[in-house]
């Protein structure tokens, strides 16, 4: 398997700033639902989530990783991956 980088952006009814709580409660949910390669940061109003995901495809890495974002209660709006990832993707 292959060790993917790439973030995805989670949209919520966060206050603003977010709270500590409000980050704890996310963090807590997210571990539950098997987002432990990742870690989380607060971009605007949504968490970002930077993951580091082994997967037999990028296409998997994502989908497993969007399934368990969305088990945890949140919604992906966006998928992000940095020049550098998407120049490693295209090399193997």
């Amino acid at each position: 398997m292959t060790e993917y980088h790439f973030c995805l952006n989670v949209g919520g009814s966060f206050a603003v700033p977010l709270s500590d709580e409000d980050l704890l409660r996310a963090t807590d949910a997210l571990g539950e639902a098997g987002c432990d390669d990742c870690s989380i940061g607060v971009h605007g109003q949504a968490l970002e989530l930077e993951f580091d995901r082994k997967g037999e495809s990028l296409q998997e890495a994502i989908a497993t990783a969007i399934r368990d974002v969305e088990r945890a209660g949140y919604g992906v709006e966006s998928v992000r991956m940095d020049r550098d990832a998407v120049l490693a993707v295209s090399s193997v």
